[in-house]
């Protein structure tokens, strides 16, 4: 005969198994109902989407492979170490990938070379 014991674990494992199966379905329900490829549903779930780059509005029927990896990794870093949101994540790393490239900040060429038009 099942001790109280026996009870309680069986009860805790009951409780984990379901609330395994509600976060699964939960998820697979958020991909489907905004019917984006998983990449790109694990990428607006890890907070790579804003107001500002919406992942969801322009990626309806959108076969890649969603955002690149590498630049997902850095910008994540960025998040944690400055404990930036996701926007100021993103420009902060546009604008170190524009110094890498001979860019200014502000989207000019830095190069004295360079000739531009306008004010």
């Amino acid at each position: 005969m099942w001790g109280l014991f026996h009870f309680k674990i069986g009860f805790w494992l009951v409780v984990i198994c379901i609330s395994l199966l509600f976060v699964y379905w939960r998820r697979r329900r958020i991909s489907n109902a905004i019917s984006l490829n998983d990449s790109f549903g694990e990428d607006l779930e890890s907070g790579f989407s804003s107001r500002n780059f919406d992942l969801i509005s322009q990626n309806d029927d959108d076969t890649r492979a969603g955002l690149d990896d590498i630049s997902k990794e850095e910008i994540r870093q960025i998040m944690e170490q400055d404990n930036l949101d996701f926007d100021k994540a993103r420009l902060l790393y546009m604008e170190r990938k524009f110094g890498q490239n001979g860019i200014a900040p502000d989207g000019r060429p830095m190069d004295p070379k360079a000739v531009t038009f306008g004010k």
